[in-house]
């Protein structure tokens, strides 16, 4: 039985020898191409380690970056991500976290592709690791985007991955001619979906250089000059986007799938793209990392207001979702094993099914708080730990944060509680006036939810995966006082 996510790789080079699978800046490679280097990779690999073991990877976002990931594969062992140009301290962490058996760095490694002679038929017997897989074997652990303090890295199974592979490469139609534009850094869990559909699919992928969003014009003439048709991105690359007004000036002209994941999103961002692609599908994605990127989809079938969240729909195939007192759990095939070296946490968040008694059904505990709306789709309310109590009432700073981006003129919001003042303070950026956006919310939320002070900063600060830092944000907050 083919259970590694190794024979997708393996498959696409005897199908598809001779097509293009990868490309970045300074080069590429067919199918035949990764698959001997990754082999050859492979090989060294299980020479030096045991089968099942944890391999960190230093990534560039690079083409070699993709050839390490398979080679781990190959030799059976499970990979490890990390961000090779991170502070020292930072990388030093996860690896103390995770404990790797072996340390790649692909691109001080790496040689071309085209140059390597090795593949299964000289490899040593042995190496072939992967087909000792079981479905339940570890394929990869991603740390998850809000690791702070002591990193967390969820483990993810081999059945995982090609459940959510076989699930969009059948849902979106994704086949040899599709086209995707590699913007995720691969030590964030998004990044997944091009590794696996590129070669499930026979699809190609063009892996974005690190700086390409400084110049949301180049990004587009990147996705015209490769003819990208497939996004899969994150929300916060979707809102920077939008915020830029590129559009003004030059429209991607290939465009036929759209789709984002990684935080909520309103139809403010939306409604700009669907003005300059209308005739793109649009696809609302959800999932946290510890239930294999995607467990719930929305496909936009309708108009949106500007600050209208849009839904997060239904369960992709082989997952459920429950509410359990307003919490999203997630049960399933996409479910990971648990973190990395961390027992406690793990059985804090992955814990018992309360509404099965007669035997173990594990599910994950998301902290997101989550409601069913009009058309029966599940709609995301915000973080649990997003809650407070203010002015003796229950209100939620995710809706303020809505709120406020719904005003003509606010880019980004973000939206702090302290609780020892009693005190919320919304910081936002844009060209809009802080007398405005109070005004306006003033019009939409009520009393008791409503800012107690309106900032505006020229950029609110942002995680390498273009998320908010809402610890810096603190850190801004701490600064008025």
């Amino acid at each position: 039985m083919q259970f590694s996510a190794f024979h997708m790789l393996r498959r696409a080079a005897e199908s598809y020898p001779d097509t293009l699978a990868f490309t970045d800046a300074d080069s590429s490679a067919t199918f035949m191409e990764l698959y001997r280097e990754s082999v050859r990779i492979g090989t060294a690999v299980a020479s030096a380690v045991a089968r099942n073991a944890a391999v960190a990877v230093l990534t560039r976002h690079k083409l070699a970056d993709v050839a390490a990931f398979y080679g781990v594969l190959y030799a059976g062992c499970y990979y490890v991500p990390i961000d090779a140009e991170a502070p020292p301290e930072y990388v030093q962490a996860r690896i103390d976290s995770v404990k790797p058996a072996l340390v790649l760095d692909p691109s001080a490694t790496s040689r071309r592709a085209s140059d390597s002679t090795v593949d299964e038929a000289n490899a040593d017997p042995a190496t072939r690791r992967y087909e000792q897989a079981l479905p339940n074997d570890p394929a990869y652990a991603i740390f998850t985007s809000g690791s702070t303090g002591s990193p967390k890295a969820a483990v993810i199974p081999h059945q995982a991955v090609w459940n959510l592979t076989r699930w969009l490469c059948e849902e979106f139609r994704l086949d040899g001619s599709t086209v995707f534009a590699s913007q995720t850094p691969f030590y964030f869990d998004a990044s997944v979906t091009e590794i696996y559909c590129t070669p499930y699919a026979g699809a190609t992928t063009h892996i974005m250089p690190q700086n390409a969003f400084f110049s949301p014009l180049k990004v587009v003439d990147f996705l015209n000059e490769h003819r990208v048709n497939t996004l899969e991105w994150a929300t916060a690359a979707f809102k920077l986007i939008a915020n830029s007004k590129v559009f003004e000036k030059r429209v991607p002209q290939y465009l036929t799938t759209i789709m984002f994941g990684g935080e909520s999103l309103t139809g403010k961002h939306l409604n700009i793209w669907r003005k300059a692609i209308p005739q793109a599908m649009y696809v609302n994605l959800y999932g946290p990392s510890e239930t294999t990127v995607d467990c719930a989809f929305y496909v936009v079938d309708r108009e949106f207001g500007n600050g209208e969240s849009i839904p997060i729909g239904r369960a992709i195939d082989g997952a459920e979702l429950l509410l359990l007192d307003g919490q999203i759990a997630v049960r399933g095939i996409g479910v990971a094993l648990g973190y990395c070296n961390d027992r406690a946490r793990s059985e804090s968040r992955f814990v018992q099914n309360p509404q099965v008694t007669a035997y173990r059904d594990v599910v994950y505990l998301t902290g997101d708080l989550a409601e069913y709306n009009a058309y029966g789709e599940l709609v995301y309310l915000g973080r649990a730990d997003s809650q407070v109590k203010h002015m003796g009432a229950r209100v939620s700073l995710d809706e303020i944060e809505n709120g406020a981006v719904a005003v003509a003129g606010v880019a980004l919001a973000a939206a702090v509680f302290d609780a020892a003042r009693d005190r919320i303070t919304l910081f936002y950026s844009g060209d809009a006036e802080e007398p405005q956006v109070a005004q306006s919310l003033e019009r939409v939320l009520p009393r008791y939810s409503r800012p107690n002070a309106v900032r505006r900063l020229d950029a609110l600060p942002k995680l390498p995966n273009g998320k908010l830092d809402r610890a810096r944000i603190w850190e801004i907050y701490a600064d008025y006082q």
